[in-house]
């Protein structure tokens, strides 16, 4: 009964939020880091890690809204039965 896509309809965006959470861990230790000494990280690999945080903010938000949705859809669908 419980099928494969069932599994990844949660686990892609499961798996997109934690990257995000990885990558955020990254940029603010990486700032947090360069603060406490400056120069530990060049300004490119700051950069860099700005540039990824953005893209799997991006990249995590969209499946996440999606399955929101759905999940809201359903709850509506129930409410009006």
């Amino acid at each position: 009964m419980f099928d494969f896509t069932v599994i990844l309809y949660y686990a892609i965006p499961i798996l997109l939020l934690a990257l995000f959470g990885v990558a955020l861990y990254r940029y603010l230790s990486a700032r947090r880091q360069n603060k406490m000494v400056p120069g530990w990280f060049s300004d490119d690999e700051i950069k860099k890690r700005k540039i990824t945080l953005i893209l799997l903010t991006v990249l995590a938000l969209i499946p996440a809204i999606i399955v929101l949705g759905f999940y809201g859809f359903l709850l509506m669908a129930l409410a009006h039965m």
